[in-house]
């Protein structure tokens, strides 16, 4: 659903606490690791731990702090575990920047304790009020831009990488313009699929593991490579048996420092 929608909508998914809310993991993975906005509120054990174990609680014997939910940790963009009702405000602001945020966009995960969840609070009237979040444009390092353009104007054989970050920024019709107007074949990740049309005289179709054959054998040869909104998977690189020749440059356009440095990348 936030893929088809360019990550600009996103869901929220519920759960109890123990096995339900283990059920959600996974999904929270293939979130954090394709970037993708989703919003999971998982129950938790009673913060006043009265009542422990609860039903479904697992115990740990070293960690009275310790739930299944810390499970979220390693594959949330940002986690929360509420045990007081006024701290579902802050994380609520913190919540909607990081599903909001180009760079940071993941999956958010905020733990609900049981007892918490019943218990009344006074929330002031202006944490009820419409807000609107616009995405923050990010704008290339000027250094960084004329490396990357030194390295293209050098270039014999470049090859253009699009993937999902082209679909969720909408600029299938830059990327267009700059293919014709360079003369720069393109291949698409799987994320990408779609950057070009299909039958445009440019688009190498998918590169990679399931690539076509003159997308990957362009890959072999080609000496500059501009990735543009892509992580550079193995899915895509085919563990770098493609990309064999030794002397090439990845340009590693995206709004992500991690990603855009990738695999010793010009960042961009």
């Amino acid at each position: 659903y936030a893929k088809a929608n360019f990550r600009r909508r996103f869901m929220a998914a519920t759960s109890s606490i123990g096995p339900g809310a283990l059920n959600m993991v996974t999904a929270a993975a293939l979130a954090h690791v394709n970037r993708l906005p989703v919003l999971f509120l998982p129950g938790d054990v009673f913060a006043n731990r009265i009542p422990d174990p609860v039903l479904q609680q697992a115990e740990d014997f070293s960690d009275g702090t310790a739930t299944v939910n810390d499970c979220f940790k390693p594959v949330s963009r940002y986690f929360d575990r509420i045990t007081r009702p006024e701290q579902i405000m802050p994380a609520l602001n913190r919540t909607m920047q990081v599903l909001t945020d180009p760079a940071e966009c993941g999956p958010v995960t905020l733990a609900l304790c049981q007892d918490v969840q019943a218990e009344a609070y006074d929330y002031p009237e202006s944490f009820f009020a419409e807000r609107i979040w616009i995405p923050r444009m990010i704008r290339p390092d000027r250094r960084e831009l004329a490396a990357a353009v030194a390295a293209l104007k050098g270039a014999k054989k470049p090859l253009i990488i699009a993937g999902g970050g082209v679909l969720y920024s909408q600029a299938w019709e830059e990327l267009a313009g700059f293919a014709e107007c360079q003369g720069i074949p393109v291949c698409e990740t799987q994320g990408g699929k779609s950057s070009l049309p299909d039958d445009h005289p440019l688009n190498m179709a998918a590169v990679g593991v399931t690539g076509t054959s003159a997308a990957n054998r362009l890959a072999e040869e080609a000496d500059v490579v501009l990735a543009i909104g892509t992580r550079l998977q193995d899915f895509t690189t085919g563990s770098w048996s493609l990309f064999k020749n030794s002397a090439k440059t990845i340009i590693g356009l995206n709004v992500q420092p991690f990603d855009a440095g990738k695999h010793q990348a010009l960042p961009l």
